[in-house]
């Protein structure tokens, strides 16, 4: 019989969770709760069915006390409680830190810092998928470096297409210089600088297309209306159909991710599985999403223009040139295939399951 594992809260959206477990099988199944009772973990029933709880995005699982910016409130509290008694009937907690804000948020707060504190003593793993994050679990929560694994966020090579097909399709035809922008527009994308860099441009009379897609929340509206506005940008401010994805994807010449804020991007690793070189601030963490051979496209964070010139030499670059940095993205993205990230996976559980 597999084990069990309760993934809170599992991302029906998001295809995350079944790359990470697609290799885990037979030994462990994973759980895909959409609603559940937390509050019933600590029942000896419970964990008689479910081995593993593996808990993911606590901003959203406890968004009162990750937005509330004071302490973690009664929702948390009791379902510490049900998390400490799941382990004292012989239960086992992994915890993955996805992000160093919550998503609605662009600086920590006192409430979310709190929960994590506890969820720090509590869980029985903590998964970091970067040095980076290792090292600030280890400085602002005291973990235990011995209680961490570092696994890597896998590539999307197969998940949106056949492998194949991504890896085998011609680059993008460059009559123009073609970017892109994916994903969720919170404030912790940091548009604002992507809009500037994109109007300075368009005023200078250079030639290229940007396209941002993603869902948009309200604060950001106004904004992406003023990038609509320039003649070189184009805004899809909703969902796109995951059909559509390896289009869009394929369409453009670079990827662009302007955060300075950035803990783990998942949207870089989906767009160097499509051969997407990054163009983004110098830190830790692109500098560890990202092959070597694409460092030279991450500019200073602290100079202002560093964006536009980026994106000048993409404009530059030769076909060459841009097609050895996309060679570069899918041997990165073959080096962490979902299947090969998951039985990495797999083998922590193992550890944990008969710890």
């Amino acid at each position: 019989m597999p084990t069990n594992v309760v993934n809170i809260p599992y991302g029906v959206k998001n295809p995350y969770q079944n790359m990470m477990y697609m290799s885990c099988e037979p030994e462990f199944a994973l759980s895909k709760m959409r609603n559940p009772d937390v509050n019933s973990f600590g029942r000896s029933e419970f964990q008689s069915e479910n081995g593993i709880v593996h808990i993911h995005w606590d901003d959203r699982l406890f968004p009162a006390s990750a937005e509330s910016g004071s302490q973690p409130d009664q929702g948390f509290l009791r379902t510490r409680d049900a998390l400490k008694q799941f382990r004292a009937n012989g239960g086992r907690i992994i915890w993955t830190i996805h992000n160093r804000f919550a998503h609605s948020q662009t600086s920590e707060n006192d409430g979310l810092k709190a929960v994590r504190e506890q969820l720090v003593k509590l869980v029985d793993l903590i998964h970091v998928h970067t040095p980076h994050a290792k090292r600030y679990m280890i400085e602002e929560f005291g973990a235990d470096s011995d209680r961490i694994r570092l696994i890597p966020h896998p590539s999307y090579l197969g998940v949106y297409e056949p492998e194949d097909t991504t890896l085998n399709r011609p680059m993008a035809l460059r009559d123009t210089s073609r970017f892109l922008t994916f994903g969720a527009m919170r404030g912790n994308r940091e548009l604002d600088r992507l809009e500037f860099a994109a109007r300075k441009l368009a005023n200078r009379g250079f030639d290229f297309r940007l396209a941002v897609i993603g869902r948009t929340v309200r604060a950001n509206r106004r904004l992406l209306r003023q990038m609509n506005a320039n003649p070189y940008v184009t805004v899809t401010p909703e969902r796109i159909p995951d059909s559509q994805i390896p289009g869009v994807f394929s369409a453009a010449n670079a990827y662009v991710l302007p955060s300075t804020r950035t803990f783990t991007s998942g949207t870089a690793m989906l767009a160097q599985s499509f051969g997407l070189p990054i163009i983004g601030p110098d830190i830790e963490p692109h500098r560890q999403t990202t092959p070597s051979e694409c460092h030279d496209l991450l500019y200073p964070i602290g100079n202002p223009r560093g964006l536009i010139r980026m994106l000048m030499r993409v404009m530059d670059m030769s076909d060459e040139e841009l097609g050895e940095k996309r060679r570069a993205c899918f041997e990165f993205s073959k080096e962490r295939h979902p299947k090969l990230i998951s039985r990495s996976l797999a083998q922590v559980l193992t550890e944990l399951n008969s710890g």
